[in-house]
């Protein structure tokens, strides 16, 4: 069975390393981009895939680039991360969209639990 895909968003070129080799130890199969324009010129998604998107990003945000997939019928499941405070505002944002939302720094261990539980995988096994 092949991996399971996480695109990372994230603007900050350092950041989305440390993200992408994070994940790439933990078992999966990660690709990076800088902005969400890039990850949006790229073909759709792909099954048992999903998004670690940062919330603050410039022209396109972490929320837009989601408004605008599920606009489109892509119901991927993603994590959002910010940097910033984490406001009611965007809490309940997260929450109608049916996403993760963390505070960075991350520690790895909680992003990976919750790229599993985003993809309804228990234990790193997948469940569907």
């Amino acid at each position: 069975m092949a991996k399971p895909i996480v695109y990372v968003i994230d603007d900050d070129a350092a950041v989305g390393d440390s993200f992408h080799v994070m994940l790439e130890s933990n078992g999966f199969e990660v690709r990076s981009y800088t902005s969400a324009a890039m990850f949006l010129a790229e073909t759709p998604p792909l099954e048992r895939s999903c998004l670690l998107v940062d919330v603050n990003m410039p022209e396109l945000d972490g929320i837009e680039l989601l408004a605008r997939l599920r606009r489109g019928g892509v119901m991927i499941p993603a994590v959002l991360v910010t940097g910033g405070k984490i406001t009611t505002s965007l809490v309940s944002t997260a929450d109608r969209s049916g996403v993760a939302l963390l505070e960075k720094p991350i520690m790895a261990q909680e992003l990976v639990a919750e790229i599993y539980k985003a993809l309804g995988c228990r234990d790193g096994h997948a469940d569907r």
